[in-house]
């Protein structure tokens, strides 16, 4: 069964309809798994197949998309909030491309280096993702 099978398998079984906006939406994410996208990047994308589709729509799919963990979040200091398909790499951490959103995953864990009193504090998860410019962007220009 494809990722895009799975997903959708899920959303029906936690009792969502099954539409092909909503297909369409999970098969962008599935296509672009190596980045993260904005929401108007997913609209322009699926505009092109509904074009009187709402950027409501689109943000209560990606709403749903989040609250099911088939997709995560990242805050882009000022810009836009971004998505990308939930990874299943195990433990793990990104270097995020600031110019085209690209990913690549870290295996090291920079939460051995930190000292935490865990009287004081009960660390439950935690999340690095660090930010600046892949090769591509930097040699184009694009920052």
């Amino acid at each position: 069964m494809s990722e895009n099978q799975k997903i959708l398998k899920q959303l029906k079984e936690s009792g969502y309809r099954f539409t092909g906006k909503r297909k369409e939406i999970v098969d962008l994410f599935v296509e672009y798994q190596e980045r993260y996208l904005t929401a108007k990047e997913v609209y322009e994308h699926i505009r092109k197949s509904y074009p009187s589709i709402s950027y409501d729509t689109i943000y209560r799919t990606l709403a749903l998309l989040r609250q099911m963990k088939v997709i995560e979040e990242m805050e882009y200091g000022d810009e836009a909030v971004r998505y990308r398909l939930s990874c299943g790499h195990g433990h793990h951490h990104h270097l995020v491309c600031l110019g085209c959103g690209s990913i690549r995953v870290v295996h090291d864990c920079p939460m051995e280096l930190i000292h935490i009193d865990q009287a004081d504090f009960t660390v439950v998860d935690h999340r690095f993702e660090i930010t600046g410019y892949c090769s591509d962007c930097r040699l184009s220009g694009r920052y």
